[in-house]
């Protein structure tokens, strides 16, 4: 038997964007997390729940996806690109339409892909 609830509208946003990305409804999506929450919660202690909700701060998906093209969000990319292993790219400066590619050794080179492999311009 079902039950109406109410939710917060940002909740809701949440179920609605990741539930169109795994092809669930709202409502699958919201009885999914809560069904994950519920196997959960008995496995983690109460000290540690109260740590995970004041460090937490996770922000809901909706509020990351309206961020995205704005200066936190290019920020959230970049440090998340730094923290990836070499090969870094980034635009090569003063060359539009080329990367400029850095080695772990500190190497550069400015290329551009073709079929999926960096190649070196010449």
């Amino acid at each position: 038997m079902s039950q109406p609830v109410k939710l917060s509208d940002e909740l809701v946003l949440d179920a609605r964007l990741t539930g169109e990305l795994l092809e669930r409804s709202i409502g699958g999506q919201i009885e999914l997390w809560a069904q994950l929450g519920r196997a959960l919660e008995p496995l983690l202690q109460g000290a540690v729940v109260m740590a995970l909700r004041k460090a937490g701060k996770i922000q809901p998906l909706s509020h990351c996806l309206s961020s995205i093209d704005g200066p936190e969000g290019r920020k959230r990319v970049a440090d998340f690109l730094s923290q990836q292993p070499f090969p870094h790219y980034s635009q090569a400066p003063g060359r539009a339409g080329l990367l400029l590619r850095v080695d772990a050794d500190g190497t550069t080179s400015v290329g551009r892909f073709v079929g999926r492999r960096f190649q070196p311009a010449t």
